[in-house]
């Protein structure tokens, strides 16, 4: 039983423009998740993927409380259907990116083990930060670990994230919580494209990112061209901004 929750997109009326990109990757996700039952919630203007989803919660109201902040409200609203539909494992990723990789929560699975979650970029194995944007495992927890009642005041929601998911392990210690109940990933391996900076460019490249077929990908994974975390073909971490702190990767997940 494979489940998707695409979320954090909000659409204001000037920014018809995101549309396209949402539409075309929930093309994308239905195409290469064809067995999946896929969620999707945001808010504002309503995008035109009903075809490709499973079930969609869109108020046409913006949640600003939501906004930059992890949207806790609107993802617990689709893990709880989610749970609700009898899920018990659930991959969350952004409406407006798309993964390179075939049946990704397949994938994600053999790379789960024998832990609760896996976690990527933005996740630091020495703070307590928890990356709120794709996340695969216990569905359950995960909606525990986005509990809004707990989340806020708070600036970002990798840490309300963390505190949450924190307060759910047997460890005190969160070096210790992440290696025993987290697995991790590059984001490299998911392959995961963002279209929030990258459309423009990537928009006249619908029909080979379709088929996963894009050049030079890695180039446009989330977070490369605000140089987060810059990979080169081989998948080395090769530059992050400084203000950043130190980027966690697979090398470090020790």
């Amino acid at each position: 039983m494979q489940c998707i929750l695409l979320s954090h997109v909000f659409v204001r009326e000037n920014e018809k423009h995101k549309l396209d990109a949402v539409e075309f990757a929930l093309k994308h996700w239905r195409k290469h998740n064809p067995e999946a039952y896929i969620i999707v919630t945001g808010h504002g203007s309503i995008p035109n993927i009903l075809e490709y989803c499973n079930h969609m919660h869109w108020p046409e109201t913006i949640l600003e409380k939501d906004i930059n902040v992890g949207h806790p409200h609107l993802v617990t609203v689709g893990l709880e259907h989610a749970i609700q539909r009898g899920y018990s494992k659930v991959l969350k990723s952004r409406t407006d990116t798309i993964h390179a990789v075939p049946n990704i929560v397949e994938y994600c699975d053999t790379l789960l083990k024998d832990k609760k979650m896996l976690v990527t970029q933005q996740t630091s194995i020495s703070k307590p930060e928890m990356g709120d944007l794709f996340l695969y495992g216990d569905a359950e927890l995960m909606n525990k670990s986005f509990n809004e009642d707990n989340w806020y005041p708070t600036k970002t929601g990798l840490r309300s994230l963390a505190k949450n998911f924190l307060a759910m392990c047997d460890e005190d210690d969160w070096h210790d919580a992440c290696i025993n109940n987290l697995s991790f990933v590059d984001i490299f391996k998911i392959k995961w494209i963002d279209f929030r900076k990258n459309w423009d460019e990537l928009k006249s490249s619908t029909e080979q990112m379709l088929v996963n077929k894009l050049n030079d990908e890695h180039k446009y994974y989330w977070g490369a061209m605000e140089k987060w975390h810059v990979w080169d073909t081989h998948g080395n971490l090769t530059f992050s901004k400084p203000k950043m702190g130190k980027i966690t990767t697979e090398k470090e997940w020790l």
